[in-house]
């Protein structure tokens, strides 16, 4: 018992003076830290391998330029594998939000502040700021659809 009492003191000391936390490991920004939680990835599968790869970010939460009541506002990563090309339009995929088409369609830099931000990034991927109508809906279902592969989806709560 008296061995605890020797312990415990201990840990507290060495618990009690690191002064970092969580969010002092994101090198980058506020917004790549509020970033994270409005980030998801997910696969397409087809034939039991991974044909295409999705990441999404909410920017509506994430960044202030992006609140707003008419558009929901996505970056969007598309990798496909074993691809030279990875424009999805190009390759007849298609993306939508609750069923409905983008509004708006930007292709992205590598280097752009909006990609270079985001904390899950894939450096083969090509990079869109897509932009829907905001359909007031508190669920929204992204998805990536291609005729022969299939389809992938990622969700999010507003």
């Amino acid at each position: 018992m008296k061995k605890y009492y020797l312990l415990l003191p201990t840990l507290f000391l060495f618990t009690a003076c690191n002064s970092t936390s969580a969010l002092n490991y994101f090198e980058k920004d506020a917004q790549s830290a509020n970033a994270i939680q409005y980030t998801k990835k997910t696969d397409l599968i087809y034939n039991k391998e991974i044909n295409s790869l999705l990441f999404a970010t909410y920017l509506n939460k994430v960044n202030k330029k992006y609140e707003s009541n008419k558009l929901d506002s996505f970056v969007v990563g598309i990798h496909l594998v074993n691809k030279r090309e990875h424009d999805f339009i190009k390759n007849d995929y298609s993306i939508t939000l609750n069923g409905n088409k983008a509004a708006m369609i930007t292709r992205l830099d590598e280097n752009s502040p909006l990609v270079t931000s985001i904390p899950l990034r894939n450096n083969w991927a090509n990079y869109y700021l897509i932009k829907f109508e905001n359909d007031e809906s508190q669920n929204m279902k992204i998805l990536l659809t291609h005729p022969i592969f299939g389809t992938a989806q990622i969700d999010f709560q507003k």
